[in-house]
């Protein structure tokens, strides 16, 4: 292919090769100093009419991605019955590579502070960006994520996962694949969202930390098992200097439940920042990526400014003129001595105020109970009503507890009966009954043949068995 046109570019050297297509270095046919990196996409999705259709409508929403840390999308389109798309070119290497070649990260040379901080930031940034404009990324991996030589990250890939829905079954169970980094979402056919993305990142910071992904597995089946229903080990264990608060980000956001994960990538930054805050009071240097793009026009902004017209002077800052100040003071003095003389409930008027609620039928009525008046009786008077008030938390916690069973339970959607043997295998094996465990997934395992869509369940159970088994082998070595 090399020295071929496809569209308005000029193919030249192979770069890489992936799920979706082959990747080659490019130049533009009316600007050979112009590079980028143009994939050819050979899925099988790639060549119905269909797909080749709407493609490159479809890749028009790409062009709102403009970040420093995402490559940039530049076009893309259908040359002789085959789909392309052009990207920017990243000179640089990619983290699969890297973690390949360079030494364990916590040698010397290769640190949480100086490296892994370092990439979680950026990603998340570029993450941000994506997010805020309705893109999800769907595939971040090592292989997604490039160095360019001046040490800036760069996000490849952001967005294309949505014209290919996975079937995680035919991925290739690689190490550093695409499998090894798909949130569970992925697996149990839940909506995609915001923090499927951030699981993805959890992933990808384990890895970085611990020199290996958070799962090893021989096949596609049992990556999702164990995307599914296995804690990774913690990366403190691996990484003995590493901050309690950074160990328990990367747990968060491996998080099986999705709504357990932090909400965006903003609150990563923001627990990123605070760890880094930390390791600075202590005397540690930690090297903090400068800015994003944003902040870099702000700053060019300014610094062209204050050049251009040096005659002129900054207006004061509101808070520094006392015409504001003064009166602001003596409103905030008002509110402070309003608060303290104002009357508080005492603990018997809150606990009486509490109790009709807690008589209630209505379920809503306890949780008003408790945020109202139960909360503050334990907050503001500690050693008062202090059984009545731990009854109350327990009643409140059971029926929360079993309301989330019951919406649990109604989400259960069975596409054939081999998945719904499966999952009810899986809660026999949750509970320690495996002898039942063990029978559940047998019998799924003799649909296979019988039932349509039964093998990814067939395969699943095959795992779990494997699983019951070795566990069992574990304890009888146990003195």
């Amino acid at each position: 292919m090399t020295g071929s046109r496809i569209g308005n570019w000029i193919l030249g050297v192979e770069l890489s090769r992936g799920s979706l297509g082959t990747t080659f270095r490019a130049t533009a046919v009316n600007d050979p100093s112009r590079l980028a990196a143009v994939k050819l996409l050979d899925h099988e999705l790639a060549r119905r009419p269909e797909f080749l259709k709407k493609f490159p409508g479809e890749m028009l929403t790409l062009q709102r991605l403009k970040h420093p840390n995402i490559a940039r999308y530049y076009d893309a389109g259908v040359h002789a019955g085959v789909a392309y798309y052009a990207s920017e070119f990243v000179s640089g290497t990619n983290l699969e590579v890297a973690l390949r070649t360079l030494k364990r990260p916590d040698d010397p040379g290769l640190n949480w502070r100086d490296v892994v901080l370092s990439i979680a930031v950026q990603a998340a940034r570029a993450l941000k960006h994506g997010h805020h404009r309705s893109i999800l990324h769907r595939g971040l991996k090592p292989a997604n994520c490039h160095f360019t030589p001046e040490g800036v990250l760069k996000v490849t890939d952001f967005g294309v996962g949505k014209l290919f829905p996975l079937n995680p079954l035919t991925l290739a169970a690689e190490p550093f694949g695409t499998i090894a980094f798909l949130a569970p979402e992925f697996f149990t056919g839940k909506p995609l969202t915001r923090r499927s993305d951030l699981y993805s990142l959890g992933g990808l910071l384990y890895t970085l930390l611990c020199g290996r992904p958070p799962y090893a597995a021989a096949t596609a089946a049992e990556f999702m098992h164990k995307h599914c229903y296995v804690l990774p080990d913690r990366p403190i264990q691996f990484v003995t200097k590493l901050p309690h608060e950074f160990d328990e980000l990367v747990c968060v956001l491996l998080n099986k439940d999705p709504s357990r994960r932090p909400p965006t990538a903003a609150t990563v930054l923001e627990i990123l920042q605070q760890i880094r805050g930390k390791a600075e009071r202590k005397g540690e240097t930690v090297y903090w990526p400068v800015t994003d793009g944003t902040d870099t026009m702000a700053a060019l902004v300014d610094d062209n400014s204050a050049t251009e017209t040096e005659s002129w002077e900054r207006p004061k800052p509101l808070m520094s003129r006392p015409k504001v100040v003064i009166p602001l003071f003596c409103a905030l003095v008002a509110v402070a001595l309003l608060l303290w003389f104002w009357p508080r409930p005492t603990a018997t008027e809150l606990y009486t105020s509490a109790q009709p609620l807690l008589a209630s039928d209505n379920p809503a009525d306890w949780d008003r109970a408790w945020d109202e008046y139960l909360e503050p009786l334990s907050t503001k008077y500690p050693g008062e009503y202090t059984e009545e008030v731990r009854a109350a938390r327990i009643k409140l916690s059971d029926r929360r507890k079993l309301r989330r069973a019951i919406d649990d339970g109604a989400k259960l959607d069975y596409s054939c009966e081999s998945e719904r043997l499966y999952l009810r295998g899986l809660a026999f094996a949750q509970v320690g009954d495996t002898a039942e465990a063990a029978h559940t997934w047998q019998a799924v395992i003799a649909l296979d043949d019988k039932i349509p869509g039964a093998e990814r369940w067939s395969k699943l159970s095959a795992v779990g068995l494997t699983e019951l088994v070795d566990r069992k082998k574990s304890h009888e070595k146990r003195p």
